[in-house]
């Protein structure tokens, strides 16, 4: 009985999480696909391409600062288990590292001089992998520094970035104590 329970309880916190993080997801995918176009058929070379892309860098970190305090704050209070609370951080940072690797990435391919080290790739997504490892790097702070921002826009993509892990990392720490175990699971993740 007890095994049913938990998958039962596990089913619900699937759901709950996808619910508060959709638009986040969503937003995301919009704006990579969005990227994409422009990457293949668009002519990105206009001086305001840059404009758009901070201000969806912008846009996405509102968005997911959001669903980091409002939203996810409800379902850590609901968290049963110390794995439901690394399935909620892991697609917030996963999320948060994916999106500004596409930033990166499509600044780099709008101005190649943008970053110091970066490689030339032979498409939008090899270039999306070097810049998802640089994401990496700069969201843990760790910063090796074989990529590095040389113009003053990859620096504003940078801080919003470094700004975002901060706040996912401050909120982690300050809602691992609120994790506690309710046995009404049913009415938990409503």
């Amino acid at each position: 009985m007890s095994k049913k329970i938990e998958d039962i309880h596990s089913n619900l916190f699937a759901r709950a999480l996808l619910k508060k993080t959709s638009l986040p997801i969503i937003l995301v995918g919009i704006i990579t696909a969005f990227y994409l176009y422009i990457m293949s058929f668009i002519n990105h070379q206009n001086y305001l391409f840059i404009y758009v892309i901070i201000a969806l860098a912008v846009i996405k970190t509102i968005i997911l600062s959001y669903s980091t305090i409002k939203q996810l704050s409800k379902l850590v209070k609901k968290c049963h288990s110390f794995s439901h609370l690394l399935w909620v951080f892991g697609l917030l940072i996963g999320l948060s590292i994916f999106s500004f690797a596409t930033d990166y990435t499509c600044l780099f391919q709008f101005n190649r001089d943008s970053f110091n080290g970066a490689i030339e790739g032979e498409n939008y997504f090899l270039s999306l992998f070097q810049f998802f490892y640089f994401s990496l790097t700069t969201f843990s702070t760790i910063g090796y520094g074989d990529i590095s921002p040389a113009s003053d826009s990859a620096r504003l993509l940078i801080i919003l970035e470094v700004f975002l892990s901060f706040l996912i990392i401050v909120f982690a720490l300050s809602n691992i104590s609120k994790m506690h175990i309710n046995q009404d699971y049913k009415n938990d993740f409503k």
